[in-house]
């Protein structure tokens, strides 16, 4: 079982409800089964809905602090153990250290750089990761279309199932963890 799980996920606020209540879950699956979240330490939007439930439930919390958001006040106070970091590419790698497995909720362009650098990782061998789409209300269908596309075209070697997992609700998640 996957002691640390990194999450990546959008730092904005309005999102969908729906987005809203998979952070929570994810947060309270976390730290009901005692695991530590790895995410990027900011208190904005889904990443603080999912530290915040962390903590709630009885979980740790690593933050990978980068420095404009700590010089813009935006850690959370849900993060127990801060990882500060230079930059985005320093956070993405500190995040892909410390976690056994990785997570992609609902996010946008940084979320999916995230994802990208996990999978390109495997394509050359530097580490094969597990990483689990968190296909809330189809959030991720365009992507993953499009990566069906590449692998249908050839671009890609092997099958979607070598990069990657999908889940579309809290129990497929929790069977993937």
């Amino acid at each position: 079982m996957a002691q640390k799980i990194g999450v990546y996920l959008s730092s904005k606020d309005n999102l969908p409800a729906s987005y809203v209540e998979a952070a929570r879950q994810v947060g309270h699956l976390i730290g009901s089964t005692g695991r530590t979240l790895v995410y990027g330490g900011a208190r904005k939007g889904l990443m603080e809905v999912l530290a915040q439930s962390v903590k709630a439930s009885g979980g740790r919390v690593y933050g990978m602090v980068p420095e404009i958001i700590e010089q813009r006040g935006l850690v959370s106070d849900a993060v127990d153990v801060t990882f500060r970091c230079v930059d985005l590419s320093d956070r993405k790698q500190l995040m892909n250290r410390e976690s056994d497995v990785l997570v992609a909720l609902p996010g946008g362009i940084g979320t999916l750089d995230e994802v990208f650098t996990v999978m390109a990782n495997t394509v050359i061998g530097i580490r094969r990761q597990p990483l689990v789409f968190y296909n809330v209300d189809g959030c991720w269908d365009a992507v993953l279309a499009a990566l069906d596309n590449l692998f249908a075209q050839g671009l890609v070697s092997g099958q979607p199932a070598d990069y990657y997992s999908v889940a579309t609700g809290i129990d497929e998640l929790r069977a993937l963890l």
